[in-house]
């Protein structure tokens, strides 16, 4: 990093210091090669206003900041746990590579994006190995039944990721190079909103992805205003929700 960006950084770093919550990394788990658990432990976390489906942005090197969804906060011990998902060789995988217990850490959060505290009746989610943190949280917090749609590079490393969150009942299905999958899995979406026509309808995951799905479900005549829509990553950018 060039000297003026460092020092840049250092200004904007110490006016937004009182927004950011001081954490240590308590607990590593990696449950396969590409998906590890991690666990932050901080007092501040004791006062934090966490609504289930929210988000934590979490600071992985020089104020770079990437988004994950907690699947649990402990208000009483003051800890917070996220899955992460790498599927590159950017700033958060490496950041999750060198990451120690005992490591400091700072994150923004925990925030509201999703919320998943008075669910009622049936949910329906789409998403991909981006919304497993989501879908584990949903299927906590659902009255009734979640009914979990993912689009997957791997279903077999996919199962051995969700098998020990206790994620169970989803349907997956591997990506196909032509993008022939998401047509299918959309109209399995569509079948299952036939059949539990009052459900909650939440897209997550990769924005072209969603909006293929989103598109298949308007052409169908799911009304867009029952869809709530969550992009968590997208080709050529970063820093997304």
């Amino acid at each position: 990093m060039s000297e003026p960006n460092s020092f840049f950084k250092g200004i904007i770093k110490s006016v937004f210091s009182v927004f950011l919550t001081q954490t240590k990394i308590s607990k590593i788990e990696r449950l396969t090669k590409d998906f590890v658990l991690i666990e932050l432990t901080g007092r501040k976390l004791k006062e934090s206003k966490w609504i289930p489906g929210g988000k934590v942005q979490v600071d992985v090197g020089n104020l770079t900041y990437r988004t994950f969804t907690p699947i649990h906060v402990d208000k009483v011990e003051g800890k917070l746990s996220f899955i992460c998902y790498q599927h590159h060789n950017g700033p958060a995988s490496k950041w999750i590579n060198d990451l120690k217990v005992g490591d400091p850490c700072e994150v923004f959060g925990p925030r509201d994006s999703l919320d998943f505290s008075n669910l009622e009746g049936d949910a329906i989610l789409f998403g991909d190995e981006t919304s497993f943190g989501i879908a584990k949280v949903l299927q906590d917090k659902v009255e009734k039944e979640s009914h979990i749609f993912f689009e997957l590079t791997s279903a077999d490393a996919a199962k051995k990721a969700l098998d020990p969150l206790g994620v169970t009942g989803q349907r997956m299905i591997e990506r196909s190079p032509d993008g022939s999958h998401l047509p299918k899995l959309s109209q399995e979406i569509v079948d299952r909103i036939s059949q539990t026509p009052d459900a909650k309808v939440f897209l997550t995951g990769r924005a072209s992805s969603i909006q293929q799905v989103r598109n298949y479900l308007k052409n169908s005549g799911i009304p867009t205003n029952k869809l709530k829509v969550r992009v968590y990553w997208a080709d050529g950018k970063v820093g997304l929700d």
